[in-house]
């Protein structure tokens, strides 16, 4: 097995998540961001022969390589890619692959030809040629002795050809023909008697012919003919009673002939002919009356021909002619008042005809023209300032045409066939601009192309058949070169000298490294391990190689960025300061001037010391957050950390003090050296006199933020005692008050906080932990927030 591996630039990645500067807070230090932009969301991926699957010469004896083994039919059966292939370039065999070219086997030879790969539950369906049966449903689980044939549908050699294969919730549903009756709908669960038709739509021999099985939710959604209504838009739940028309789109025996059957959050859309309309686009709901035309995009008869069906963030995007300005790029909402030309790739009467539209990751891509170009890499975010061409892969006239399709998602990037003119049609990549698109490795030289066909995406591996003109037609896919192991994301608090290489987490399983600042082909850096930061933004650049040859590079952007400069942020609520009916808290301490740095407003009152207000036992947090003016929204202060263990307080990397907002809302500032990129944590919050709590599900840290939100989610309860969470108020979850004396152990309401209460009791203009209700004084109403909530605890440790 021959493994493939090139140079490849890693373009700069970077996206700004909102982080937000609080001019009020004195912190004094810069950050230095420093981050590999490329590396951990998009490592570089390099074409790598999976297995010779057909070692043997081409028995026509006409070529000097392997014909090849054909593989077809690839397929994701449970994160495991199944295919059929001829090991000994005519037996057609059944085989899987875990990914590894150990873990690519041969599951059984079949009696001759396959084709419809579905999975389906944990069985993997299909259809397969036998003498004496013809075609007939074939499954297999994985194993030799699994792989059997289903059921002689159709006795005899003649066979009961199933097609279009659908898993609708680990049921097959197929299309098939038997002795008594012509095509009809059926379904399997596997075995023998559970393969039955579902209903015998025309009764007797003639068929209603099935076709475009598709699975809405749950609802198989299809068309067929029933001799009276042509073929118009039926479901069926599986049963026979339950296998009906949704309605008579071209009434009478004309056929509306629905295509394109499309699931758009549980909706049907698809493209009919009501015979007054033309082909448009339609939707529905699975009710005659909820079955309707969404808009007449080419009024009149005219067929606007929606097709490419595509949903992108619950928009449904798709070609269409509207008469005036060719086969564009619409959308719709699915109403008509939503369904809209997206942009004209082409400007006038002509076509962009955009086609294989492909959502990837939120970002619609697809081929056009704009009738200068040819066919062409675009992307559309749904505007038409955001509708543009990628890049012009081939160079030249209308004629010239790169053509791509094939669009995959692996890792952000786009990867799909392209063909430059030069290297013919191979594998390329994007990252949605025009300097990161670029072609992936030439597999076979010279202007034919590899023939690259099959791309699918299994997990977080790509696959293709491909020919690199020396093994003929085999399965590949793309794997990572080793990639530098840069942290994505490492802040640090000073300004050098720093050490680059130990940044490199394998820096030592690479030889012959160069670093260079500004760019790939910048002055070389002499002294990599004694860099000092002199700039606001300084790139740096290492290539280095592998024993293999393959050669892997990183680009590290470092960054000034003055603090304060935003973490990530929180959204939780306090009982007690909360206010029914409001659905926020209480600013009162800050309206009286209460908070630490504050001078109270009442001659009485006692100010509060400028520091945040956890330096003190049982926190001893010495962080030096202080304000002295504070936006008239702010309640009080939290302290916010970050552990990787929501049960274990010395997992915490992160530690900061956080002025909280009336909404609940917290903005966490702060300097985290030790948070990693693309890495979840569990969030704490503690409060002066609330029960403390930790997130029961990690959050995202990613691109310098993270963000958690308690109201909406009950926090960690340990399972292993009777505790609690948070309390539920108004169908928001809020922190329990009234743990106004904090210990070690803490996160628990008892006798020892009333013995505060009491001490304080009648005080008031005073920032006191027993103010449960945080209005500025102590009185009766904090005892009853006491007594309510007296002998609960959490078990949370901090």
């Amino acid at each position: 097995m021959e493994q493939l591996f090139r140079t490849f630039f890693i373009g700069l990645f970077s996206l700004n998540t909102g982080r937000k500067a609080h001019a009020q807070s004195v912190v004094a230090c810069f950050l230095f961001f420093i981050s590999f932009l490329a590396i951990s969301a998009a490592k570089a991926q390099f074409p790598l022969l999976l297995e010779d699957i057909n070692v043997q010469a081409d028995p026509a004896g006409l070529l000097t390589t392997s014909s090849g083994s054909d593989p077809r039919f690839l397929t994701n059966h449970n994160g495991v890619l199944y295919f059929t292939a001829k090991q000994n370039g005519t037996t057609v065999g059944l085989w899987k692959s875990t990914g590894k070219s150990a873990g690519t086997v041969k599951i059984a030879d079949l009696p001759g030809t396959a084709y419809g790969l579905t999975s389906a539950g944990n069985l993997l369906y299909f259809t397969a040629d036998q003498s004496s049966y013809g075609f007939e449903l074939w499954k297999s689980d994985g194993t030799a002795a699994g792989t059997v044939r289903v059921k002689d549908i159709y006795p005899g050699s003649v066979g009961s050809a199933p097609g279009g294969l659908t898993n609708v919730n680990g049921t097959l549903y197929f299309v098939a023909t038997d002795a008594t009756r012509g095509s009809e709908l059926w379904k399997s669960n596997g075995t023998d008697a559970g393969t039955v038709i579902v209903k015998d739509i025309i009764v007797g021999t003639a068929e209603s012919n099935p076709q475009n099985l598709t699975n809405i939710n749950g609802t198989l959604y299809f068309v067929a003919n029933d001799g009276t209504n042509g073929y118009e838009l039926w479901k069926s739940n599986g049963t026979a009673a339950g296998t009906v028309l949704v309605k008579d789109i071209n009434s009478g025996p004309a056929s509306s002939s629905p295509q394109s059957l499309t699931n758009m959050n549980g909706v049907l859309y698809f493209t009919a002919d009501n015979g007054v309309n033309g082909y448009e686009l339609w939707k529905s709901d699975g009710t005659t009356n909820g079955t309707v035309l969404v808009r007449d995009i080419w009024s009149g008869s005219f067929n606007s021909m929606p097709h490419f069906l595509t949903n992108v963030n619950g928009i449904l995007y798709f070609s269409a002619n509207d008469g005036v300005r060719g086969i564009e790029l619409w959308k719709s909402t699915g109403v008509a008042a939503g369904t809209s030309l997206v942009a004209e790739t082409q400007i006038g009467s002509a076509s962009g005809d955009p086609r294989f539209l492909k959502n990837i990751k939120g970002t619609l891509y697809f081929s056009a023209t704009n009738g200068i170009t040819g066919q062409e890499l675009w992307k559309s975010d749904g505007t038409v300032a955001g509708t543009v061409m990628v890049k012009n892969i081939r160079p030249g006239g209308e004629g010239s045409n790169s053509a791509p399709f094939m669009f995959n998602n692996l890792k952000g990037n786009v990867y799909f066939v392209a063909n430059d003119g030069t290297s013919g049609q191979e594998l390329w990549k994007s990252d949605g601009k025009e300097t990161g698109t670029t072609p992936v490795l030439e597999l076979k030289a010279g202007g034919d192309g590899s023939a690259i066909s099959n791309m699918i995406s299994v997990v977080d591996t790509i696959y293709f058949t491909a020919d690199d003109g020396k093994k003929g037609a085999e399965i590949w896919k793309l794997e990572s070169c080793l990639p530098l192991k840069v942290p994505s994301d490492t802040t640090i608090c000073h300004t050098g000298p720093i050490s680059l290489p130990l940044m490199v987490a394998n820096y030592s399983s690479f030889v012959n490294p160069i670093w260079r600042k500004g760019s790939f082909d910048g002055p070389i850096l002499s002294t990599p391990t004694n860099v000092i930061l002199d700039a606001t933004k300084t790139d740096f650049y290492v290539t280095a190689q592998l024993s293999t040859g393959c050669i892997s590079s990183a680009q590290l952007t470092v960054r000034t960025i003055s603090l304060p400069e935003s973490v990530g942020s929180i959204r939780v609520l306090l009982e007690g300061a909360y206010r029914y009916g409001i659905g926020t808290m209480t600013t009162k301490l800050n309206e009286q001037g209460l908070l630490p740095g504050q001078t109270p407003t009442s001659p009485l009152g006692l100010k509060t010391p400028s520091k945040q207000p956890y330096s003190g036992f049982p926190w001893y947090y010495n962080g030096n957050e202080a304000i002295s003016t504070y936006e008239s929204n702010i309640t009080d202060w939290v302290l916010v950390s970050l552990r990787t263990d929501r049960a274990d307080p010395v997992t915490t990397v992160f530690k900061a003090a956080a002025q909280l907002q009336s909404d609940g809302v917290s903005v966490v500032t702060g300097c985290p050296s030790r948070l990693r990129e693309f890495t979840n944590y569990y969030v704490a919050v503690e409060h002066r006199n609330h029960v403390g709590i930790v997130s029961s599900t990690p959050t995202l840290f990613i691109n310098g933020g993270f963000f958690y939100d308690f109201t909406i989610n009950q926090s960690y309860i340990p399972s292993n005692m009777p505790a609690i969470g948070q309390k539920v108020t108004e169908n928001r979850y809020m922190m329990y008050a009234g743990d106004f004396q904090k210990v070690t152990t803490g996160n628990e309401v008892n006798a020892n906080d009333i013995s505060v209460w009491q001490r304080d009791n009648g005080l008031f203009a005073r920032y006191l932990s027993s103010d449960a209700n945080m209005d500025g004084e102590v009185n009766a109403l904090d005892k009853i927030l006491w007594a309510v909530n007296n002998g609960l605890f959490s078990g949370v440790r901090f």
